[in-house]
């Protein structure tokens, strides 16, 4: 086939596509809606490839179990809309239907898969510019709170520097361990690569979150462990120990900054679990933290809005409240907290989708990062790839416990990008994989 008059065409459609995934992925730089509108572009533009093609491939059960959740949410949330007087609307309803455009968006990533290299090496640099540009580096060592990157608030930049931090470090693992890797790109990552984790690590210590610092402490270990599996025993062993070593004396050397910052929570936190194995009541050691002057603003806040959810979902634990959630939370024993955020995303889920909704999901993303894994058993992904998807999904899940990332900017970005990878992945090891592929110019 003589592609002489395509390669045009399919170059520019490849460069306004691979723009489009940067994009989505903007959102960890910049907390707006223009991840929404990329993703949309993406969307678009995959369905008028899938529905040109002469064989389409079938679409399988996970696909039809994201297109039938998305259904199904749409429809629930209509149904309370148009049948109560005022209308309910609920908070952050529409991104719970997301899961509906996960299977065209593998079928982007599909598209674009021979670009994705290229894209990923472009998001660093943006990262190392932005992380560079807005990062402030007297507050954060005077000891001030800061927001990292271009954030509504200082948990948010916290949490889009630690899956910055931690794709970073498994790009610099995969092209320090493949040694078929492009030689410019290899060395492209080992400049790149430290500035950044240095500067998301320094930036993660000025903004503060308690809740990303928690969900590092237990990540970063398991992204060590995994280093052993690029490197030579002895290698590995070194770079850990190091890295230990380097942490641990910043960790002293900010010691009074961080008691200061966490104290007060941790003390608040053993007391109210010393209530709990004394036998007290549960209901009344909540109770009783929440009306203690010693607790912390922010902890206090958190465990009337946790209470309260707790009790919703009590009421209605099955198929939840769906968007008639916020009446309710107005008429709970806690109303005058001032969010309508209850900062924990499971919290979230329950509250509205009740066990139904949470075990849904749950299956969605099970089944999705099932599929990467095959991916990577079956070498069709490298081992870096599966890597910073498993531990990046367990990062932001273990943020989810403190704060509602899945309903900022970054999680809605992270949702949709995860599981277009991941859907990409699903379809990646079928028969029907290759006909999905655009060809890069010049091949026929």
């Amino acid at each position: 086939m003589n592609t002489s008059n395509v390669t045009k065409p399919k170059n520019i459609l490849m460069i306004v596509m691979s723009i489009a995934w940067l994009v989505a992925a903007s959102a960890v730089f910049v907390e707006t809606d223009a991840y929404r509108y990329a993703c949309a572009v993406l969307a678009a533009l995959a369905l008028c490839h899938y529905l040109t093609m002469p064989r389409r491939p079938a679409t399988n059960w996970l696909g039809w179990l994201c297109m039938a959740w998305g259904v199904y949410v749409a429809a629930r949330f209509l149904h309370f809309y148009f049948l109560t007087r005022p209308h309910e609307s609920g908070a952050s309803e529409w991104l719970y239907a997301f899961p509906f455009f996960f299977p065209i968006l593998g079928v982007a990533f599909s598209m674009t898969e021979a670009w994705i290299e290229r894209v990923v090496a472009a998001f660093f640099a943006i990262a190392l510019l932005m992380l560079g540009a807005t990062s402030k580096f007297g507050a954060i060592f005077a000891g001030e709170t800061v927001k990292p990157l271009i954030m509504n608030n200082q948990i948010h930049g916290a949490v889009a520097c630690g899956l910055i931090l931690l794709a970073a470090y498994f790009w610099l693992l995969h092209y320090l361990s493949d040694h078929n890797a492009k030689p410019h790109l290899r060395r492209y990552a080992l400049v790149v690569c430290p500035l950044v984790m240095v500067l998301c690590l320094i930036s993660i210590y000025g903004a503060k979150s308690k809740g990303v610092w928690l969900a590092l402490t237990l990540t970063l270990p398991i992204a060590g462990l995994l280093s052993l599996t690029y490197l030579r025993a002895k290698a590995g062993l070194l770079v850990i120990v190091l890295a230990a070593i380097v942490l641990g004396c910043g960790v002293y050397a900010v010691r009074h900054n961080l008691h200061k910052t966490a104290g007060p929570t941790v003390g608040a936190a053993i007391s109210m679990l010393e209530g709990f194995q004394d036998g007290s009541d549960f209901d009344g050691v909540v109770r009783g933290t929440i009306d203690s002057p010693t607790t912390p603003v922010s902890m206090d806040e958190r465990l009337q809005l946790w209470y309260d959810a707790g009790e919703m979902i009590s009421a209605a634990p099955i198929f939840g409240w769906g968007s008639k959630w916020v009446d309710q939370l107005n008429a709970s024993r806690y109303p005058n907290v001032r969010y309508t955020l209850f900062h924990n995303g499971y919290l979230e889920i329950l509250v509205r989708y009740g066990i139904f909704g949470a075990a849904v999901m749950s299956a969605i993303l099970a089944a999705l990062f099932f599929s990467v894994f095959r991916a990577f058993r079956v070498g069709a992904i490298p081992r870096a790839a599966f890597h910073v998807y498993a531990v990046g999904l367990l990062f932001f899940a273990l943020t989810l416990l403190s704060n509602s990332n899945n309903r900022l900017a970054i999680g809605e970005s992270l949702a949709l990008l995860s599981s277009a990878f991941a859907c990409w992945c699903n379809m990646r090891i079928t028969h029907d994989y290759d006909i999905l592929t655009v060809q890069p110019a010049g091949k026929s």
